[in-house]
C-alpha cells in the first residue's frame, strides 16, 4: 500500500489544528506532523494513502484556515512513514 504526502500551509490561530482533525477525522490517517513558522503561520504534513489522497486534499482545501495544499511528488512511497509525533503525559502545560 502506497501513500501520498500532502503539505498544508495553514494560517495559524486559536483551534486551527483542532480544525484540521476534525477535517480528517474520516480519514486513514498514517502520519501527521504540525509545525509553526511564525505566530500566524503553520505547515502540516499529512500522509494518508493513495487510495483517499484525492478527497482528503479536496477537505483540506474546504477547510478556512487553509491557504494551499500541494502533494508532495517525491513522496508517495511504501516504506518509512514519518514517525507519528508523541506526547509524554507527565508533562504539564506549565512545563511547556
Amino acid at each position: 500500500m502506497g501513500y501520498t504526502r500532502l503539505t498544508v500551509t495553514l494560517q495559524h490561530g486559536h483551534g486551527t489544528l483542532a480544525r484540521l482533525a476534525a477535517t480528517l477525522n474520516n480519514h486513514h490517517v498514517l502520519g501527521l506532523a504540525y509545525t509553526t513558522s511564525s505566530p500566524d503561520s503553520a505547515t502540516a504534513v499529512v500522509c494518508v494513502p493513495r487510495s483517499v489522497a484525492p478527497r482528503a486534499q479536496h477537505k483540506l482545501r474546504r477547510l478556512v484556515d487553509v491557504i494551499d495544499v500541494s502533494p508532495d511528488p517525491a513522496a508517495g512511497g511504501t516504506a518509512e512513514i514519518p514517525a507519528p509525533i508523541t506526547f509524554d503525559p507527565a508533562l504539564r502545560a506549565a512545563d511547556l
